[in-house]
Order: structure tokens, then sequence, then C-alpha cells
């Protein structure tokens, strides 16, 4: 493995798509545009949430795709504390 700063970084791994998966891989080109990543982005994201649905196959994919956008946003401190019972007025 490479090392990156200290951290050890693995190789690229090629992904291939033959000619009777084209039609799926225009599919990912398409979604990683749209999300603003790399069809290399793309397919690790897909395979991180097929990876966490396949050990959690209770939870929906929605509600694991806002477990980690949360997390990112807990990372960027924008998470607030939530108080259990207590309802505010929105207009205070």
């Amino acid at each position: 493995m490479a090392s990156k700063k200290g951290k050890r970084v693995a190789p690229p791994i090629p992904v291939r798509f033959g000619r009777e998966e084209m039609a799926f891989y225009r599919a990912i080109a398409a979604r990683a545009s749209a999300e603003r990543r790399s069809i290399s982005g793309q397919l690790k994201y897909y395979a991180r949430l097929g990876l966490i649905a396949k050990d959690n196959p209770d939870l929906p994919l929605s509600m694991i795709e806002g477990i980690l956008e949360a997390r990112e946003e807990l990372k960027a401190g924008l998470g607030q504390p939530y108080h259990w019972g207590v309802l505010q007025d929105p207009s205070a």
C-alpha cells in the first residue's frame, strides 16, 4: 500500500463494465454528475451504502442516508442538542 502523510492508502482498483452493463454505467455516471461526484466516488458511495444496508437489513435506505448525512453535519459543527420532551415556540 502507498503512503500519504503517514496514512496507508490502498492502490486504485480498476472496475470494468462490459457491453451488457453500459446502461448501468450510464446510470451511475448520470447520478455521479447530479450529486457532484466522480464516477469512482459514486461507486464508493454505493459500495458503502450497500455494506451498511447489508449489515442493517431492518433500516430503509433513506434512513441510512439520513444518518450518514447527520454524521457529516456533526463533523462540520452543525449539530445542536435535542432536549427531549421540551417543545419550543419556533417564533421565539
